[in-house]
C-alpha cells in the first residue's frame, strides 16, 4: 500500500479548513491547514498539493475514480522523490 491513498486525497478536498494541504511527513501522509506548515512538528514535511492544485478549473467534485486516479498519481510523484 503506499503512502498517499484516495481518503487523502477526498479528505483535502473536503477539508472545511479555508487552505488545507496534502503533505508527506514522517513517510505518512495527512492534510493539515496550511498555517500549521510554520509549526515545528512538521518541519521537513513535504507539501504535495492543495485543494486548487486537484479540483478541475471548470468546478465540480470529482468521481470517485477520478480520486483514486489523483492518490495514485501523487503516491507515483512521492515515491520517485523518495518520499
Amino acid at each position: 500500500m503506499g503512502i498517499i491513498r484516495a481518503e487523502h486525497v477526498a479528505r483535502l478536498l473536503c477539508a472545511e479548513d479555508g487552505n488545507p494541504v496534502l503533505i508527506v511527513h514522517g513517510g505518512r501522509a495527512d492534510v493539515i491547514s496550511a498555517s500549521d506548515l510554520d509549526d515545528p512538528r512538521y518541519k521537513g514535511a513535504m507539501r504535495l498539493a492543495d485543494r486548487s492544485d486537484l479540483v478541475p478549473a471548470q468546478g465540480g467534485e470529482p468521481t470517485d475514480a477520478e480520486i483514486e486516479a489523483l492518490a495514485q498519481r501523487l503516491d507515483t510523484a512521492v515515491s520517485r522523490q523518495g518520499g
